[in-house]
């Protein structure tokens, strides 16, 4: 199976590459198999990915095919041949002045 995966913000930084294809031997994949093998393959990026508990970052979003799961993303949700995988930095801010 062939996935392609982007990063965004920090996570291209730290992987020196905007998008990486992956191949499976497997009908599917969890997301924890996508991010050790990008571990793999770009050490620096594991620490950035997945916190110290070995859970993903909370600062992490993932998007599937270019949507947000519901519910979120975990290291145990299903990755399938052909799909693609976004890694993007959480964003918060603005201004909350005239709420």
């Amino acid at each position: 199976m062939q996935i392609r995966v982007t990063l965004f913000g920090g996570a291209r930084v730290v992987a020196g590459a905007p998008t990486i294809d992956l191949t499976f031997d497997a009908p599917s994949v969890t997301l924890r198999q996508v991010i050790d093998s990008i571990s793999a393959r770009y050490p620096r990026a594991r620490p950035y990915l997945l916190a110290a508990s070995g859970d993903l970052a909370s600062h992490i979003r993932v998007l599937i095919n270019q949507a947000r799961p519901q519910p979120d993303a975990t290291l145990s949700t299903p990755i399938y041949d052909g799909d693609e995988v976004a890694l993007l930095v959480a964003v918060a801010g603005g201004s909350s002045a005239g709420r």
